[in-house]
């Protein structure tokens, strides 16, 4: 399959949420403002911006339109309709927003009956969804992933956009789950390096007990991160008994690990077996999970500088 998307205005929400959901799929696509060009497709998504516009052409290939208002064509074949006043949403949304719009509410329900008029297992031709009526929810801010795939391939695509200036604070608690030297493991940790090379700020905390600091220090991963030590890239150690003691709400609130972004705070909860964590896109829960890890960090933190400081620990 390969997408052409006709879309004659400047780049809007709608646009921007059907080519996350392309990407997402793997599914091949092109933009065009001009519906005449000449590249080879397979689909036609046309996101017709104003009814006034409606072009007077025919359509070659299976086309779903998408339109704020009813706009039906006579005497043509293989076109579905998407009514939605989506078209209309001059909302200003993060990247990592569109993501959660992309799973839930009335985008996600867009997302849906867009997927399925482009495989159109029935062979509708004149179908329409009217999903004016469908009313917006995008009150909890929170998104889950699918699988431990889709986790890892989300944290790698925010990780790798991430200006060089910004500070990615991290928490980390020891979970046979995550520090198992599999292929999966190993090839976050070459993009993690790849990011130390390229003098991206981040900050590792490792919450663990003595016990659990001998394991990581026989993991590859871990040998390779204090290996990695430099000014841009810093590890400190937090002894999870003294912790989980004196500060038992923080702890219980940095399990099962953190890491926080300029927009949006993901969580790891090592007990769901599909998926590795969820993506919180509240700006209080990113103010808050600053003011923990900067309080623990200043508080209890052990800095590690090379390997011989884990001794100390």
């Amino acid at each position: 399959m390969r997408v052409k998307i006709f879309n004659s205005s400047e780049n809007n929400n709608i646009l921007d949420l059907i080519k996350l959901y392309l990407d997402t799929e793997k599914i091949e696509y092109f933009v065009v403002d001009k519906i005449d060009e000449g590249e080879e497709f397979s689909n036609l998504i046309y996101i017709l911006n104003d009814v006034l516009d409606k072009p007077n052409i025919l359509f070659s290939a299976p086309t779903i339109m998408i339109s704020s208002e009813k706009c039906i064509f006579k005497n043509q074949t293989s076109i579905n309709y998407i009514i939605t006043d989506l078209i209309k949403d001059e909302t200003y949304y993060s990247d990592v927003q569109m993501n959660y719009l992309l799973k839930n509410g009335i985008y996600n329900v867009f997302i849906q009956k867009l997927g399925e008029l482009l495989e159109n297992q029935n062979n509708y031709n004149g179908l329409i969804y009217d999903l004016r009526e469908v009313k917006n929810n995008t009150d909890d801010w929170i998104f889950k992933f699918d699988s431990i795939t889709e986790t890892y391939e989300w944290l790698s695509k925010k990780n790798k956009k991430l200006d060089n200036k910004f500070v990615r604070k991290v928490i980390n608690f020891y979970s046979e789950k995550v520090y198992d030297d599999s292929l999966r493991e190993i090839n976050y940790l070459t993009e993690k390096l790849l990011e130390i090379k390229d003098k991206k700020n981040v900050i590792d905390i490792f919450i663990c007990t003595k016990e659990e600091l001998h394991k990581f220090r026989e993991n590859y991963f871990f040998k390779m991160l204090i290996k990695n030590i430099c000014d841009t890239y810093k590890i400190f150690l937090i002894d999870k008994e003294v912790l989980s003691k004196n500060e038992s709400e923080i702890y219980n609130n940095f399990l099962d690990g953190i890491a926080i972004y300029d927009d949006c705070v993901y969580r790891d909860t090592y007990s769901d077996e599909f998926s590795l964590g969820y993506v919180d896109c509240k700006k209080e829960i990113i103010s808050l999970y600053n003011d923990y890890f900067d309080y623990v960090i200043k508080k209890y933190g052990h800095q590690i500088t090379m390997e011989s400081d884990l001794d100390e620990f």
